[in-house]
């Protein structure tokens, strides 16, 4: 099985999730591919922070693209030693953020400082992508549980939308294709 690289389950827990998740699945086509998603659930960030740090029960890891790291460096003057690690065995991601007291390096005072310039491994949460085959991906939870499921209202087909656009122009800017 084949990987998208962009907030990426391991393949073995995805077939358990998808018996658990009950949710109604609807597809859609975007550069090629067939992209599924869950077309009936509802989710709200409640702003708890439990995804920007490690919980009794998860090690938050935010893995990052090239050229996001870029990107950070330019818009904090921070060196990119300052605040990630360098990380090989991911593809496409080359770096995992550090962590302060088990935190995002960028967690201040319960608020992210970098909000607007964050990771897409941040901006997909409690979303992943999951490649099911060349032709096939698939949008499914995170395993650990974000409080904000079940809140807010069903979250439509124009958000996956948006986060798989940014998928695409994300790997385009880091110098990778969707189709690995």
């Amino acid at each position: 099985m084949k990987r998208i690289g962009l907030p990426y389950q391991n393949p073995n827990i995805r077939r358990k999730r998808r018996a658990k998740n009950h949710h109604c699945w609807q597809t859609f086509r975007s550069s090629g591919v067939v992209v599924e998603y869950p077309a009936s659930i509802c989710w709200r960030c409640i702003g708890c922070t439990a995804c920007c740090q490690n919980t009794s029960t998860h090690e938050r890891r935010v893995r990052m693209l090239s050229e996001e790291v870029s990107r950070i460096c330019l818009e904090t003057g921070l060196e990119w030693k300052a605040f990630s690690i360098p990380f090989t065995n991911f593809f496409p991601y080359t770096h995992e953020m550090r962590k302060s007291h088990e935190r995002c390096f960028f967690l201040h005072e319960g608020k992210c400082s970098i909000y607007d310039i964050r990771p897409i491994t941040c901006v997909f949460y409690p979303f992943f992508l999951n490649r099911i085959d060349d032709a096939f991906l698939r949008f499914e939870l995170t395993p650990e549980k974000c409080k904000g499921l079940g809140l807010g209202t069903k979250m439509p087909e124009a958000f996956f939308r948006r986060l798989f656009k940014l998928a695409v122009q994300r790997l385009e800017l880091a110098g990778k294709d969707l189709v690995l």
